[in-house]
């Protein structure tokens, strides 16, 4: 009798386990990769996504709702974050999560010519992604994530100027695509899936998102 609820009991780890090293494979920049291959093939075969305007909409749209976005710094965090409205439906008025984000910019030269000047500039932008809900007072999902563009420096400011200014847009549009297609899927799993997620995330103090507050019981 121990030995076949020891037994239960490995199985149920063994899966929790398998369950946590998928879905840190899919938040790296190779499951990622191989998720967004995987995605495109399959709606070349008449697949429809979880949630987009061509998509199953009904699937996730009301959980979606229920996603408060909250007030990312700075000009690019503004953008981004009103790039990420965009792909959502309109809220709900008392929003039971708060997706908080936090966003990065660097650049580095890639492209070096004999005179040390910068022919090609990578711009690089990292993000992470953190969902609480204010029900359990937890973080039920997070992500890291991020999109690189690169431009050709050359002698006009202003040609420089707005080729940064397109990578950069270029690259807001991924991570903002990236980001909801991700909630889509974590809200798209079974409720067993979900919680064990979240027993993998460390818990902070919940932070002031700017969200109404929620009314749920």
């Amino acid at each position: 009798m121990k030995q076949q609820t020891s037994r239960r009991v490995d199985e149920q780890n063994q899966k929790i386990f398998h369950k946590n090293v998928f879905f840190k494979f899919l938040n790296s920049s190779t499951g990622l990769l191989v998720y967004s291959s995987t995605l495109l093939l399959l709606t070349a075969c008449g697949f429809a996504p979880l949630y987009g305007t061509h998509g199953n909409a009904e699937t996730v749209a009301p959980q979606l709702a229920d996603v408060h976005v909250g007030v990312i710094p700075d000009a690019i965090g503004q953008e981004l974050r009103n790039k990420i409205l965009d792909l959502m439906p309109p809220p709900n008025d008392a929003p039971r999560y708060q997706l908080k984000i936090a966003l990065a910019e660097g650049g580095l030269g890639v492209a070096i010519a004999r005179d040390t000047t910068v022919t090609r500039q990578q711009l690089r932008d990292n993000l992470h992604a953190e969902l609480f809900d204010t029900k359990t007072q937890k973080t039920v999902w997070e992500a890291d994530t991020a999109a690189t563009a690169s431009y050709s420096v050359l002698n006009s400011q202003f040609s420089n100027l707005v080729a940064a200014q397109d990578a950069q847009r270029r690259n807001l549009d991924e991570l903002s695509e990236r980001v909801v297609n991700q909630l889509s899927l974590y809200f798209n799993l079974p409720e067993a899936d979900r919680v064990s997620i979240e027993k993998t995330l460390p818990q902070h103090p919940a932070a002031n998102t700017g969200a109404p507050a929620s009314t749920t019981p």
